[in-house]
């Protein structure tokens, strides 16, 4: 019976950190419209993030408290992206 409950305690745990994320997507562009390779992108104050495709896409599963992207590129400024409840946010 215990380890049952045990069991139980586990896997109820497990589904709350699957469903306690969200996925914000986007493309990254210059200000000539180019795609930019390689931006780094990341859920401020965490440790979670990802880097921009050669089509300047990215793909990034936040935390739910999460609300600002930050993003950076050699040569540009770094920008902090408020997210509100969007799932796209394009830079």
């Amino acid at each position: 019976m215990k380890r049952l409950i045990l069991f139980a305690s586990m896997l109820f745990l497990a589904l709350n950190f699957t469903y306690a994320q969200r996925t914000i997507k986007g493309k990254i562009i210059d200000t000539k419209g180019e795609s930019l390779i390689g931006v780094d992108v990341y859920a401020k104050g965490t440790t979670i993030g990802t880097v921009s495709d050669v089509d300047g896409m990215y793909s990034l599963n936040v935390p739910d408290g999460s609300t600002t992207l930050v993003v950076s590129y050699t040569g540009f400024a770094s920008q902090e992206i408020q997210i509100g409840n969007q799932s796209t946010v394009d830079v």
